[in-house]
């Protein structure tokens, strides 16, 4: 290999880890700490961790913001709200949560996501590779602090095998 190929291929791997990181940059210490912890979770079921993709990151957090600001908790139209996102996938899901103090924790919000047979198949899909993952603190239904969550998923076929 010439110097120049070696030069070349170094610059694109240091920028594929750059964009990995900055993207991983632009989450909250409280996003981090939840993708973090559903990756945990899903390494411990043999299952491939999740990465940020931007689009889903945006609709997440503009899902988790319009909840926390209607103070209002629903799903509501996630197909037109990805599409307005340009989002388009096979396989897509959705995640809600909300919680004040302890039950805003990461792992709290996790384990009671797998004791949710829907949301746990969210959560445990093999084909989801890619996430989204907000988390809005705000006032909500008359609590101070509450964290509104929001982890929209793709990916790029339905899996029929799910733990």
């Amino acid at each position: 290999m010439t110097a120049a190929r070696t030069l070349l291929a170094a610059a694109a791997v240091l920028g594929a880890l750059v964009i990995t990181a900055s993207s991983a940059a632009a989450l909250s210490s409280d996003e981090r700490s939840l993708l973090r912890e559903m990756n945990r979770t899903r390494t411990a079921y043999g299952l491939p961790r999740l990465n940020i993709d931007r689009a889903l990151q945006r609709a997440a957090r503009a899902h988790s913001r319009e909840m926390l600001r209607r103070e209002w908790f629903a799903h509501g139209s996630v197909g037109p709200r990805f599409l307005r996102f340009g989002i388009r996938s096979p396989v897509l899901g959705e995640n809600l949560a909300w919680g004040v103090g302890e039950d805003a924790l990461p792992r709290v919000v996790v384990r009671s996501w797998l004791e949710s047979p829907s949301h746990r198949r969210n959560l445990l899909d093999r084909s989801f590779r890619r996430v989204g993952v907000a988390s809005a603190v705000g006032s909500f239904l008359g609590y101070a602090d509450a964290s509104v969550i929001t982890t929209d998923f793709s990916g790029s076929e339905p899996s029929l095998s799910r733990p």
